[in-house]
């Protein structure tokens, strides 16, 4: 019998509103399933654009054989307005074995504001 080859299979990757405050953290929502049968920990990055503008760093996940799990996933926003594409990569053993792009991508936007300091008269 040949090796159990790890897959990964992202559900859904939810966010309430893809438009974001420059600067500000939000997190992403996914549902993750295992579909082999056997047990695999997945190492997880959820990044925006392909030059990781944004990231939610590494961290691993077991997940067991034919399970799923919902996982969380902060970032905080570019300090810059655009739209950026939402990546998900799977990584087991050191071999990439999911490259999941989300259908709606992330946009970052800076709302006007002022400061006032104080009035005085000269």
């Amino acid at each position: 019998m040949g090796k159990i080859k790890a897959q990964l299979k992202v559900e859904s990757l939810e966010s309430a509103d893809p438009t974001f405050e420059a600067g500000s953290a939000h997190t992403a929502r996914a549902t993750i399933t295992n579909p082999t049968s056997q047990d695999w920990t997945y190492d997880l990055e959820l990044y925006l654009g392909v030059t990781k503008v944004a990231s939610s760093g590494v961290g691993s996940i077991a997940i067991g054989a034919g399970a799923s799990q919902v996982i969380d996933f902060t970032l905080s926003m570019p300090e810059a307005e655009g739209n950026w594409d939402v990546y998900l990569d799977a990584i087991v053993e050191d071999e990439l074995i999911a490259h999941y792009k989300a259908t709606e991508p992330v946009i970052i936007e800076i709302t006007p504001a002022i400061l006032v300091g104080p009035i005085t008269w000269t």
